[in-house]
């Protein structure tokens, strides 16, 4: 589409207008292919890491049914069970939500939104993810780094019957968060090509 928009006549796209003031349409639109290419490599990426870890809640369900059989019927329950379904479920949850933000499948009151026009929309959006999104994500970066290096340092187990290794899963909480940051930016970069009345990105 941004190939097509460079192309055109300007003059008569814009009829009346001083094409001087539209020369560099085709430098714009260059540098919002490039940026486009950017945002669809990130979509990509939390795309992937989301269907890849989805299967995580299969891996649930097999321990879960495994435990419930070997207690019911060999009055042997999966000492390691309620542990492993803790970790894959955590593992789901903050890897995959990059990948629900792409989406927009978060949760969102749209009570109020849902009257304002599109532009408008975009603009509260942008707004909210400057003040609530972003201060949560990059605070949840630092203090979830700092989390994971001190589980490294002192190889820290769970409290259970089988004393399974933390770090693991507390290394994936600024990741989650780092996934959140770039997701966030290609979104709200969307947004602002929305309120400026750029090309779609």
């Amino acid at each position: 589409m941004l190939v097509k928009l460079a192309s055109m006549d300007l003059g008569a796209v814009y009829p009346g207008k001083d094409l001087g003031e539209l020369s560099d349409w085709p430098k714009i639109c260059k540098t919002l292919g490039h940026m486009a290419r950017i945002l669809k490599s990130i979509d990509g990426l939390n795309a992937w890491i989301g269907r890849v870890i989805g299967w995580s809640m299969v891996l649930v369900m097999f321990v879960t049914v495994w435990d419930v059989i070997a207690r019911k019927f060999f009055a042997a329950p999966v000492l390691w069970a309620f542990d492993v379904s803790i970790q894959l479920y955590a593992l789901h949850f903050m890897l995959g939500a990059a990948w629900a933000l792409s989406t927009d499948e978060h949760v969102a009151i749209t009570i109020f939104t849902d009257r304002l026009n599109v532009r408008a929309r975009a603009a509260l959006e942008v707004v909210s993810f400057i003040v609530l999104f972003f201060p949560f994500v990059i605070a949840l970066l630092y203090y979830g780094w700092g989390f994971a290096a001190r589980s490294w340092v002192s190889s820290e187990t769970s409290w259970g019957v089988i004393a399974m290794p933390l770090y693991y899963i507390k290394t994936v909480i600024p990741i989650a968060a780092a996934l959140l940051i770039l997701q966030g930016f290609a979104t709200v970069t969307r947004k602002c090509a929305i309120v400026f009345g750029r090309p779609s990105l």
